[in-house]
């Protein structure tokens, strides 16, 4: 059963199809790519996936069940996460404050929690502590946990962004344009990391990215769309080579 499938889910806005009758499938440990030009709904997607809005008709199956009318806070509940094409952090927490937000769901606070509960309350803050510490480790951001979290160089900012969707440990990661803005090293460091975080951290990933040598080079599958439409899905190199991609995106074969 896929973690994930989308079946002939549209979405209307007044006159304008923004997505059209799309289907696809997202298995529990897939790397799925998602692009296509300016405009073409991809966000969209997204957006319909994490409850920002319901589809006009269709269906969205997680994990076996209908998300169809859940609200934002409910679907990252049971465990979908994102992250935004611009970027949103908090302007006045550190980096170790933003993924502590994130993380406050593993800790039952309340009065009567803190006068009958009071070592599970400092038990669980212990188990916060050192989540954040390890997943901070990981994307080697503990140097700058004190840190203002939008104080930080761009590419910093995104792995921020990132670790705070990943602390509520979801089972579906989704990154909308995660090297927007980063320069070629450090693009290069984010091919990796994520490839690394999808076994770290057991989920499956569903990425949008305009850089094609991003989605090229790590994405198991992708799904062009053009105009709300889906046009293609397949490996890279059958995305890359297909006729269709080429005339509405690509322009050429990417190398």
């Amino acid at each position: 059963m896929p973690l994930l499938e989308l079946q002939n889910s549209t979405i209307q806005f007044g006159g304008l199809v923004a997505v059209s009758e799309l289907s696809m499938e997202i298995g529990e440990s897939d790397l799925v790519g998602l692009i296509g030009p300016n405009g073409a709904g991809k966000t969209t997607v997204f957006n319909m996936v994490t409850g920002v809005y319901c589809p006009t008709s269709g269906e969205i199956i997680y994990s076996g069940n209908s998300i169809v009318g859940l609200k934002p806070y409910q679907i990252s509940n049971i465990g979908i996460a994102r992250t935004f094409q611009n970027i949103r952090l908090f302007p006045s927490l550190t980096v170790y404050q933003t993924v502590q937000v994130a993380l406050k769901k593993m800790i039952s606070y309340g009065f009567l929690n803190a006068i009958s509960q009071l070592e599970n309350l400092h038990r669980q803050e212990k188990e916060v502590h050192e989540t954040i510490m390890e997943i901070l480790g990981f994307f080697n951001l503990s140097r700058v946990k004190d840190e203002m979290a939008t104080s930080l160089p761009y590419g910093l900012q995104r792995r921020v962004e990132i670790v705070r969707a990943l602390a509520t440990r979801p089972r579906l990661l989704l990154l909308d344009e995660p090297a927007a803005g980063m320069n070629p090293s450090e693009k290069q460091e984010l091919m990796n990391l994520i490839a690394q975080v999808r076994k770290r951290y057991y989920c499956a990933i569903f990425l949008i990215e305009h850089d094609m040598k991003v989605v090229m080079g790590i994405c198991e599958r992708i799904t062009v769309l053009d105009y709300g439409l889906k046009i293609a899905e397949g490996t890279a190199s059958e995305v890359q080579s297909n006729p269709k991609v080429i005339e509405a995106y690509l322009g050429e074969q990417v190398k």
